[in-house]
């Protein structure tokens, strides 16, 4: 369940939040400022999602950024994910499954990063079970940005986690 934001807050308590696609959706699209936009971004975060979860049954899909915020200055141009899973997972896939995920995912490149779904997923697959990468992970998402993309110092917050 995805609790309350504490008073005056626009971002979740700290810690990981599991939570349902339908209650991300009604919580951060239906009760959100920018309901329109969001709801785009959702759409193609659902359909992203629903064509990499079946293929991944042990994963633990962690969401992020401001898409999982109440921010009153900007509506979210994407949804951040960590598709976190255990290798033996993803090795145990045919090549073809696994080609059609690794397609799914973000590119970095030298002039920038390339993302599925017209931009509006940002998605990373990485080892679960890996504790440098997960507490790297926690540690990257529990930054909280104010307008300029600046850290504000003292501000933690927390992101959702969906299982398929």
């Amino acid at each position: 369940m995805i609790p309350a934001f504490e008073d005056g807050a626009w971002c979740l308590p700290d810690g990981i939040h599991t939570t349902t696609l339908d209650e991300m959706e009604q919580r951060f699209v239906v009760a959100a400022p920018f309901s329109d936009e969001r709801r785009i971004v959702f759409d193609a975060f659902k359909v992203w999602y629903s064509i990499v979860s079946p293929h991944l049954a042990g994963a633990r899909f962690w969401i992020d950024g401001g898409f999982v915020t109440h921010k009153p200055w900007a509506a979210p141009s994407d949804v951040d994910v960590t598709v976190m899973v255990k290798r033996e997972e993803v090795n145990a896939l045919p090549v073809a499954v696994q080609d059609r995920i690794f397609g799914l995912l973000t590119e970095r490149t030298a002039t920038g990063k390339i993302q599925p779904m017209s931009g509006m997923v940002d998605a990373f697959l990485f080892a679960r079970g890996d504790i440098n990468t997960t507490v790297g992970w926690i540690n990257d998402w529990k930054t909280v940005l104010d307008k300029n993309r600046d850290p504000i110092p003292n501000l933690v917050k927390g992101f959702l986690e969906v299982r398929p």
